[in-house]
């Protein structure tokens, strides 16, 4: 969060017959209210509106915190910190509170007479048995604890990653060949000829401790670290962002408090050049295509905490881009991931978005929780086109699974509605040209889904899918933590069956 704010309520002239030039001495109490809400609730994210969240969580967990962010000393949170989580607060927190009590009092008010006593939730999805995959459960020699599945697709075998800071190499048949330990939990990794580069999140929990590493593990030779001191990264890519024939790197150091986008620039003698693209916490992923055909991958970049957003780099080259705003979002959104397709078929990048992550300080069902299309209108302005309501929704994948010529969707929810639905950890949408029909397994309710690979394990041209299971017990009805400890599911393998039915169909 910025430590500055830019005043945003331009007060008019006249306000109201008998004003003069002292507008603010007749401004009525509930619009200076909402004036110094939307002025400083708005100054380093989007303004969220009260009816995005209960009264009850306004005033026992998000004005705490924010009164703490806007320069409020609490010394009962502080302390609840260990030492490196108060230190990077700390580096943000203005020196001196950003408004006096009796203002932050008033925007406290404010939120309590508009927000609703309860969320109205949309009705439940209903979902059909899902046909086009069969789904399979798949068991590693370790608690359902998996943080990366990454296709290789050049060696014909898959990596798996987990917390406790194992990666299994597995056959497309689901053979385990071997293991290997790292520094910390993998988050992603880099395929090539003749090595694999890791990304270590140092430690997967909530911190700003600066453990993270890019590792490099050679065919032959010994492993080595390439990039180290990153706040726990979670995404990352290679590609040579000046054109000079040497790779660099882009690395979403997503942290706690603190963190960035960063890019690390190949230099002639081997040494990385450090570049910082975006500050803050929260950088989740990186995509690179050319936008404006300059020759020079330009970096599209979802920033999720706080300030929740997805940025346009434009690469003007020598590490010079010009950063516009996409799409922005309330904080309380959740946003978790994205994609860049090309949706309708006019030769512009769409943006599928999900939102659900609801691990922070309002963990209750969301009715704007979902999956969004945002059209391009040519000009990279974009417009939501439809929104798929998904409790919880973490990831995508958006596929042609059914090879029928338009986009389906599978998601997955790290955040599914448990007590009710907790097979809706994933849903399959298959786009009927015009509607989307929601499709799952009851298979889906072993596990807690965190990550989605799409691959195609028996190269019949159409996509399967394996999907990762982190069993945190944190807000699961026990009968279903039960379920979770007896099953053991580590990976959820969902093989398509389109292409059979394409087969048989044929005279």
């Amino acid at each position: 969060m910025s430590l500055h704010f830019i005043t945003r309520f331009l007060p008019a002239a006249l306000i109201g017959i008998g004003c003069g030039l002292l507008p603010l001495g007749c401004e009525t109490p509930e619009r200076r209210d909402e004036r110094l809400a939307r002025q400083y609730c708005g100054s380093c994210h989007a303004y969220p509106e009260p009816g995005l969240l209960p009264k009850a969580l306004w005033a026992e967990r998000i004005m705490p915190a924010m009164a703490l962010r806007m320069g409020f000393e609490s010394m009962n949170q502080l302390v609840q910190m260990d030492e490196d989580e108060r230190n990077a607060l700390m580096r943000i927190l203005p020196d001196k509170p950003m408004l006096s009590e009796e203002e932050f009092e008033h925007i406290k008010a404010y939120y309590q007479r508009h927000a609703p006593d309860t969320l109205t939730l949309p009705t439940a999805l209903v979902t059909q048995p899902l046909h086009q995959f069969d789904a399979m459960p798949y068991y590693l020699p370790t608690p359902p604890l998996i943080t990366m599945i990454q296709a290789d697709t050049l060696h014909r075998q898959l990596f798996v990653g987990t917390r406790l800071s194992k990666v299994y190499t597995l056959t497309e048949d689901l053979v385990k060949k071997d293991s290997l330990t790292l520094p910390g939990p993998p988050s992603a990794m880099i395929v090539d000829d003749h090595q694999r580069i890791f990304l270590s999140m140092g430690i997967m929990d909530p911190n700003d401790a600066t453990r993270g590493q890019v590792w490099v593990q050679p065919d032959t030779g010994t492993a080595f670290g390439l990039i180290d001191s990153l706040q726990r990264p979670v995404h990352f890519q290679q590609t040579d962002l000046n054109a000079d024939g040497r790779q660099d790197y882009l690395v979403c150091a997503f942290g706690n408090h603190t963190g960035a986008l960063l890019a690390y620039e190949g230099q002639a003698d081997g040494t990385l050049k450090k570049h910082v693209l975006a500050t803050g916490a929260g950088a989740r992923k990186t995509i690179l295509r050319d936008f404006d055909n300059n020759g020079l991958p330009d970096i599209a970049a979802l920033l999720t905490q706080g300030d929740e957003r997805i940025i346009l780099l434009l690469n003007y080259g020598q590490f010079k881009f010009r950063v516009t705003t996409l799409l922005r979002f309330p904080p309380v959104y959740g946003s978790s991931f994205f994609e860049l397709v090309d949706f309708n078929h006019d030769q512009h990048p769409d943006i599928v978005y999900s939102n659900g992550d609801n691990a922070d300080y309002s963990p209750i069902l969301k009715p704007y929780h979902g999956v969004r299309l945002f059209l391009n209108d040519g000009t990279n302005r974009f417009t939501e086109s439809f929104f798929l309501p998904l409790h919880g929704a973490f990831q995508t994948s958006t596929q042609d699974f059914d090879r029928d010529g338009d986009l389906d969707i599978a998601a997955i929810s790290f955040f599914p509605d448990f007590r009710e639905h907790a097979e809706q950890g994933f849903v399959y949408y298959e786009n009927t040209g015009g509607s989307f029909h929601a499709y799952t397994t009851s298979l889906a309710a072993g596990g807690r889904w965190i990550t989605m690979e799409t691959t195609d394990l028996n190269h019949d041209h159409y996509p399967d899918l394996l999907i990762g299971a982190l069993d945190f017990d944190t807000g699961v009805p026990r009968p279903l933590i039960q379920q979770w400890a007896s099953g053991k599911t580590s990976l959820l393998v969902l093989k398509n069956t389109a292409g059979l039915a394409s087969t048989s169909a044929r005279p």
